[in-house]
């Protein structure tokens, strides 16, 4: 795989990330100029997540005849396009079809991408490809929502929107230029669907894919009303914490690469999940100070972020010619679990104490665990037989 291609294409998964979960980051701002309560602002996550989720399948299946180019190209120019529009919405309402449309992307880069280098990449390279892949989601979600902060700080929310967008169509013209022509992956089908809901590994995989987004999307959706409840911290302060966060995730994603080398992505996975229901637990007590949020936050991004991309790793491992459909599958997954998540941050909200919104999403990491562990043996189990 050259370099170049590799970090173009890790580079669109950043912007894909940092497209989906800038909202987060942005609620308090986007409450106070549309005069919105926060709740309601929370659902433009939610919403989102719900739209990507139903869309990535869907679209799996009808992008499967297209040539991988064309396809990734243009989801990315989708993107720009939607946050465009967001940055020039003036309503509620117009606000949320853009981020719907934004969806569109989302739902189909970062499945298609991964299905694209399965192809491209030979098996034994795969797991460290596609880990390397991830890194560009996993630093995306913590670090391109910090730069959309520091943006609205400096500017506006409208402004973080439109950094996005014209990122997105940079990405989407060096795209085009990096992927060979005439790539394509084995057509989907309802034959192919079927393999994969049949598989006990994959369901099991996919629920604790499921689980761990919920659980994560209950803290992260609602993170900048939760720190600024607590202690105060907005504005430069809330763009240092995300920064904080993100080095966090960089390092343990670049650990997370290295480790499954050496240990493989099941343990890496396992790690990942017990050091995020870990730091939820106890991130009551770290909130009691103003120093110690920025401490939970680093180890938090730092145990949990490498979750993605060895995830993925392990569904390939299971089904390689079942990689379009599985890894299409994930990602919906993923943000059926967020779109869950933000919902019942948003419920939560009104009724769980600030500080307490983390024990919220520990029941579902804890959850996201056993299934992980599940799914393992079962895999094992399917090897065999």
């Amino acid at each position: 795989m050259p370099p170049q291609r590799l970090f173009v294409l890790i580079a669109g998964n950043f912007f894909v990330a940092t497209s989906f979960l800038s909202v987060g980051g942005l609620l308090n701002d986007i409450s106070a100029s549309l005069q919105i309560p926060v709740h309601q602002a929370g659902l433009l996550i939610a919403a989102f997540a719900l739209a990507a989720a139903i869309c990535a399948p869907t679209l799996a299946t009808l992008g499967s005849h297209i040539d991988r180019r064309k396809l990734l190209t243009g989801s990315m120019a989708v993107g720009a396009l939607a946050n465009f529009l967001a940055a020039l919405s003036q309503t509620y309402d117009h606000l949320m079809w853009a981020r719907v449309l934004a969806a569109v992307t989302s739902a189909v880069y970062t499945p298609q991408v991964a299905a694209t280098l399965t192809m491209l990449t030979p098996a034994g390279e795969r797991a460290t490809v596609l880990a390397k892949l991830m890194v560009g989601w996993s630093v995306g979600a913590v670090l391109g929502n910090p730069i959309s902060v520091l943006i609205a700080s400096l500017s506006s929310w409208r402004m973080s929107f439109a950094f996005i967008g014209v990122a997105s169509a940079v990405i989407a013209i060096f795209i085009w230029r990096s992927l060979p022509a005439n790539v394509m992956v084995p057509p989907l089908n309802w034959v192919r669907w079927f393999q994969v809901l049949r598989s006990p590994a994959l369901r099991w995989l996919t629920a604790a894919t499921g689980l761990t987004n919920v659980g994560s999307a209950i803290m992260m959706s609602y993170i900048a009303p939760i720190v600024k409840e607590v202690q105060g911290i907005s504005g430069p302060a809330l763009a240092l914490l995300l920064f904080t966060a993100g080095g966090g995730a960089l390092l343990g994603n670049l650990l997370s690469v290295r480790m499954v080398r050496r240990f493989g992505a099941t343990l890496v996975a396992y790690r990942c999940n017990i050091s995020s229901a870990t730091m939820l637990l106890l991130w009551p007590l770290f909130s009691l100070w103003f120093v110690t949020i920025y401490v939970a936050q680093f180890l938090w991004s730092f145990g949990s972020s490498g979750f993605p991309a060895v995830q993925q790793a392990r569904l390939a491992a299971v089904a390689p010619m079942l990689a379009a459909a599985t890894i299409a599958l994930n990602s919906s997954v993923t943000y059926f679990g967020m779109a869950i998540g933000a919902s019942i941050g948003s419920t939560a909200w009104t009724v769980v104490p600030a500080r307490f919104m983390s024990w919220v999403g520990f029941v579902f990491v804890i959850g996201a665990l056993a299934c992980s562990v599940m799914g393992e043996r079962a895999a094992q189990r399917e090897a065999m037989g």
